[in-house]
């Protein structure tokens, strides 16, 4: 009962993401509309791993013993979302680099629906997606830090939107809750992934509002 009145909260929060990807594709448009690079500003690791660490979910519930709907199906519109994102990244700066991860990214969604045709999944899948999970997590980290150095080196907050950042943050406080409710055994590569997504994006968050701060009063810098 505990497990799923948990699951059922973090799935509602998790809707929240769906917001603030949304609202981070709105202001995308909204800057382009002021004729202004729509993703100024915004990393593309950030984003990159952002879909990873989504996706690192998603693939745990798809290979779950018992097939975990409130991981999968609440994971499946944020990557959609965030395809989106890294799409718009690919519009205003082609490279090779934007698109091997747009593409890649793509394959590796397309791959986690098609894994799902073929459950039970085999046993050294299942064994190898902590590790999976580990690597992730890594991943997620210097993607963040590859957005705070491009905060540092623009000098403002640019597109990355500030309801994205609470709306994920909360989800990974909830999602966290939900995961101590599961055997640990099973649940620490997700506890570690989330964990540390709370404290790196946290600090994120704080030096955009410090950056916003001084970019609003710019007296605050003498």
């Amino acid at each position: 009962m505990f497990y799923h009145s948990l699951g059922i909260l973090s799935s509602v929060v998790f809707l929240l993401t769906w917001y603030g990807l949304t609202r981070q594709l709105i202001k995308i448009y909204q800057r382009r509309q002021s004729n202004l690079t729509g993703t100024d500003g915004l990393s593309l690791n950030q984003f990159g791993s952002s879909f990873f660490a989504f996706y690192a979910s998603f693939i745990v519930g798809v290979a779950s013993a018992d097939f975990n709907h409130y991981l999968v199906w609440t994971r499946t519109g944020a990557l959609l979302l965030t395809l989106c994102v890294l799409y718009c990244l690919w519009q205003d700066r082609p490279s090779l680099r934007i698109s091997t991860v747009l593409f890649g990214s793509t394959a590796c969604f397309v791959a986690g629906f098609v894994a799902m045709g073929f459950r039970p999944l085999p046993t050294y899948i299942i064994h190898n997606t902590d590790i999976i999970v580990v690597v992730i997590t890594l991943v997620l980290l210097q993607g963040t830090i590859g957005q705070i150095r491009m905060l540092y080196r623009n000098q403002e907050v640019g597109a990355l939107s500030f309801s994205l950042l609470h709306s994920i943050l909360l989800k990974d406080v909830t999602t966290l809750a939900f995961l101590f409710t599961l055997p640990i055994a099973t649940a620490w590569p997700l506890i570690l992934l989330n964990g540390s997504s709370i404290v790196s994006r946290g600090i994120l968050l704080l030096l955009m509002r410090r950056k916003q701060r001084l970019t609003d009063n710019p007296s605050m810098m003498h």
